[in-house]
């Protein structure tokens, strides 16, 4: 996918350096940018690229992606967690520890690159305190080994990468520095530039002296269709999208002629598709999300007891924690996020839902159902049948009794089109 602009050779003189942003998830959105970014840094010969980086972790296929990228990339890659307060935790740490000069700033952290499977851990075992389960430890055994192998390429704490893994351990930026995790601590760009001058680096064998001097940055954005994809790209904004979608829709089919919960919703499925297209789904779990928000209707209906709503928040929770498969952190639905979403979908099917079946439920109050018990006025005098004015409308009537004009009336029944009254008084 083409960058934001197109770039020409001129652009990248000698006085240039690539720089681009690692900001939230990370997704295949943000690795087709990151790669795409790397490639034509590449290309046009920047002195070297610096990657602002701060994350929480997210897909493992989309971090190794861009770890290729950088580990395949004839220019030095610098791995910044910027700003202060950033992190650079699970997927970022391999970043960081695939880079040819990793840095933070001050009020940075580093680590927690334990992979984690919410199904996982929701059924397993303890096995002696070690993993449970074959699969958890194939997981388990593969990140180390790919951890220590960035460790090792880059000449940097082999240890402290293993139990980064295997205990989820997080270093602050000064641990991390004299750990040998990283390289340098830079206060800002300016201060990492200084410092980075006559910095030497090892590409693919060869020694590349670092300039910095009189140098300024050529910056890699995103397109505006990158953006916006990336936005949502997210497992927590697919799962909130999915159940608008599911509240929106079923709320329409329900009671049509709404249009506004319609509109959201189908604008919701349609964000949701498009969004599983980016991040893969577990389609069982989607099943399972799907049979909970079945079972909490058909507690309306079916006298259970509150087992069908047990079964659907058990459904819903376990749908949740399998609908995105990723081992590493931020990239799957957080707990916290899940309970909410059970919450509100609970409150919408007791509350919304029943409302709207209540309604159904009442008797008609529209058209001649309506006039039933309201008050009118006879036109002129009859014994039998005649007309009355009632709410502004002039009605046949029919009567036992002897009506005079411009009496009061009160309709007690219909036959057909015609009104059944009574004087007032005599219901």
């Amino acid at each position: 996918m083409a960058l934001v602009f197109m770039l020409s050779p001129e652009l990248f003189a000698k006085d240039k350096y690539a720089l681009m942003k690692i900001e939230g998830s990370i997704n295949p959105i943000m690795s087709e940018y990151i790669v795409d970014s790397i490639s034509w840094a590449n290309k046009h010969e920047a002195r070297f690229i610096i990657i602002q980086l701060d994350t929480p972790g997210g897909l493992m296929t989309s971090m190794r992606d861009i770890i290729k990228s950088v580990l395949t990339s004839e220019i030095p890659v610098v791995v910044y967690a910027y700003p202060k307060g950033a992190q650079a935790a699970s997927a970022g740490a391999f970043i960081m520890l695939a880079s040819h000069v990793a840095v933070m700033s001050p009020g940075t952290e580093i680590g927690a690159m334990h992979p984690v499977s919410p199904m996982l851990d929701f059924l397993k075992k303890d096995q002696k305190g070690g993993p449970a389960g074959v699969m958890e430890k194939k997981v388990l055994n593969d990140t180390v080994a790919y951890a220590k192998s960035l460790a090792q390429k880059r000449g940097r704490n082999v240890r402290w990468a293993i139990d980064a893994v295997k205990d989820a351990k997080s270093s602050s930026y000064r641990d991390a520095l004299r750990y040998g995790v990283i390289d340098l601590v830079a206060e800002d760009m300016d201060d990492l530039l200084k410092k980075l001058n006559n910095r030497v680096v090892n590409i693919n064998g060869k020694n590349v002296v670092l300039k910095t001097a009189n140098i300024s940055p050529l910056k890699y954005e995103m397109t505006w269709k990158q953006g916006l994809l990336n936005r949502f790209a997210d497992p927590q904004v697919v799962l909130i999208l999915f159940i608008i979608a599911i509240a929106g829709i079923g709320l329409e089919f329900k009671n049509p002629g709404m249009i506004v919960p319609g509109a959201v919703g189908g604008v919701a499925l349609l964000i949701f598709l498009l969004a599983i297209r980016i991040i893969p789904i577990n389609l069982v779990g989607l099943g399972l999300i799907i049979l909970a928000v079945v079972l909490f209707i058909l507690e309306l209906k079916i006298v259970s007891y509150g087992f069908l709503t047990l079964g659907g928040i058990i459904s819903f929770v376990i749908g949740s924690m399998i609908l995105f498969d990723s081992p590493l952190p931020g990239g799957h639905v957080p707990m916290s996020t899940i309970l909410g979403a059970v919450v509100f979908l609970l409150a919408f099917v007791f509350i919304v839902v029943r409302a709207v079946i209540n309604v159904h439920k009442t008797q008609v109050t529209t058209g001649m159902e309506g006039l039933i018990g309201e008050d009118g006025v006879s036109i002129r005098d009859f014994s039998g049948a005649g007309k009355i004015r009632v709410h502004g409308e002039i009605w046949n009537a029919e009567s036992e009794e002897n009506i005079l004009a411009s009496e009061r009336v009160v309709v007690v029944g219909k036959r057909g089109m015609t009104l059944l009254v009574k004087k007032q008084g005599n219901e």
